[in-house]
This record gives C-alpha cells, sequence and structure tokens, in this order.
C-alpha cells in the first residue's frame, strides 16, 4: 500500500520541483518569477485540449508518448521509496529500470523522426546525446549502489 503512495507523490509533486527551481533562479536574477504552481496551470490547460495529428505521422508517432509513459510508470514500481521496497522489485531490476529508461528515450526518438518536419533529426539527435551523456552516469550510480 505504502508504494502506492509513493507511485502517486511521485507522479503528484513532480511539477513542483521545476516550478521551485524556476522561481528560485528568478528570484537570484532579481525578478519576481513565475508561480511555484505554473506548471501545474499549464498541465491542466493541455489536458483540456485535443490532439492535433499533422497527415505525415503513422501510429508510431502516437505510439510514442504511450510507450514513454508506461515507460516511466513502471519504473516509478520498480524503485523502492522510504523504506519499502518497490512494487514490482525482484534481484537484477536495476538493469530492467536502465532498460526502460532507454526504451523510453528510443521511443521517443521514434516519436520525433516520424513527424516528417524539418526539425525532426535535430530533435532526435539532441534526445540521443543526452542519453549519451546521463545514461552512463546512471549505470555508474547504479553500479555503485549494487555494490553498496
Amino acid at each position: 500500500m505504502i508504494s502506492w503512495i509513493h507511485i502517486g507523490l511521485a507522479l503528484g509533486l513532480a511539477p513542483l520541483l521545476p516550478g521551485v527551481i524556476n522561481r528560485v533562479k528568478a528570484r537570484f536574477a532579481g525578478r519576481q518569477g513565475q508561480p511555484v504552481l505554473q506548471l501545474y496551470f499549464d498541465l491542466a490547460k493541455l489536458l483540456r485540449k485535443g490532439a492535433v495529428y499533422s497527415a505525415t505521422t503513422s501510429w508510431v508517432f502516437r505510439a510514442g508518448p504511450v510507450v514513454g509513459l508506461g515507460c516511466v510508470l513502471t519504473a516509478l514500481a520498480l524503485l523502492p521509496a522510504g523504506g519499502a521496497p518497490g512494487l514490482l522489485a525482484f534481484p537484477g531490476d536495476a538493469l530492467l529500470l536502465t532498460g526502460l529508461l532507454g526504451l523510453m528515450r528510443f521511443a521517443t526518438m521514434l516519436a520525433a523522426l516520424d513527424t516528417g518536419s524539418s526539425f525532426e533529426g535535430m530533435g532526435a539527435s539532441r534526445e540521443a546525446v543526452f542519453g549519451l551523456l546521463c545514461e552512463p552516469a546512471l549505470l555508474l550510480g547504479l553500479g555503485l549502489w549494487a555494490r553498496g
């Protein structure tokens, strides 16, 4: 039961951290900054809108966000929180966690390449470079944690 609460808190409070970061950065720059809850307002506005798809996109573009959300939710269910094991915890779950995050990045890149836009390659290559920079550090940290 406690793991379900942690997953709900992680999903519910995720927009709060960037809001606090943006507010603090604005304060250091001498500006007032946006409200801390601005990302919640933006999410509510975006959820009221309908989806608009280009004529050049296929099912790959529509499946990308669904696969990404599924990977993130499964990764959250693998993570221990507050001393309680994850919902789907098992020996070797760190490998599945990295695989899920890699699959999410791959689905995002495929969806970007499917748009038929002139900027598709640039967006997909940017996502690949972020993965190239972040995933070795994640693997190193998980390896050290597993030895721990």
